[in-house]
């Protein structure tokens, strides 16, 4: 029986199971994810060579959806689970800053696996909501507040300044005065410990020949960057307000 009972959990039958429980289910960018993962042993004694937990992000590249996996974390050493037995192990990590926030349908989640020797490994995955970064999200308030509205959040390939393959793009359209001069706002963030990056795509709208010109071999497009922090915002924002809606109009002409 003991054999037969082995070779059962050898392919996943009455094997040991993961139960990942995390304290929250939302998350801002930076935030702490703390949780616990229970471990309920099979029909027999088994060996846990590891635990890993992998931070996971689902996204569309040429209409084929992909997974990837932005962060991997190791739990234990090797350690044995009793028949039935349950073990509950605490863990805790900073959701990194770039994390892609899920507000544009770019899901999120956490997948906890046991790595068991001669067996089919047992995991469980939990999905997370992740809401921009304070700063990140004063930023995008303070856009709309000058005459644009958020239309888009998607994702560009292949961009230099991220370590993924990929970094969140916040797409804007202008509702205000600029509707003549612009087509679309973009905006693109690298979040650290107490500042933000802002990288502005501006897109002109063609009026003439020459800029019609300009947009048809792809130059009618301008980038600035600026450099947020917990100060700029202290005491009320409409100083840094006036700065944006200045900034954006020197690039729009």
């Amino acid at each position: 029986m003991s054999f037969f009972n082995k070779a059962l959990a050898s392919i996943g039958i009455g094997n040991a199971k993961v139960d990942t429980r995390l304290k929250q289910s939302r998350y801002r960018q930076g935030d702490l994810v703390e949780g616990e993962i229970f471990i309920q042993g099979g029909q027999v004694e088994q060996e846990i060579d590891e635990i890993y937990l992998y931070l996971v992000v689902l996204y569309f590249q040429e209409n084929s959806q992909k997974e990837y996996v932005m962060e991997e974390h190791r739990l234990t050493e090797v350690f044995k689970i009793a028949p039935r037995e349950t073990k509950v192990i605490p863990f805790e990590f900073m959701l990194p800053y770039d994390t892609p926030v899920t507000t544009g349908g770019c899901p999120v989640y956490l997948k906890t696996g046991l790595d068991i020797s001669m067996a089919v490994d047992p995991d469980d995955t939990d999905g997370i909501e992740v809401l921009p970064h304070p700063l990140v999200e004063k930023v995008l308030q303070l856009v709309e507040r000058v005459g644009f509205q958020l239309v888009h959040i998607d994702f560009e390939f292949d961009h230099f300044f991220s370590r993924h393959p990929f970094i969140q793009r916040f797409q804007f359209k202008p509702t205000g005065d600029l509707r003549g001069a612009l087509d679309e706002l973009e905006l693109m963030f690298y979040i650290g410990a107490d500042y933000l990056e802002t990288i502005f795509q501006v897109d002109r709208r063609a009026t003439d020949l020459m800029t019609s010109l300009e947009e048809a071999l792809d130059l009618d497009k301008k980038t600035f960057r600026l450099t947020v922090t917990e100060e700029d915002i202290q005491g009320g924002d409409q100083e840094l307000e006036k700065k944006l809606s200045d900034l954006i109009r020197e690039y729009a002409h």
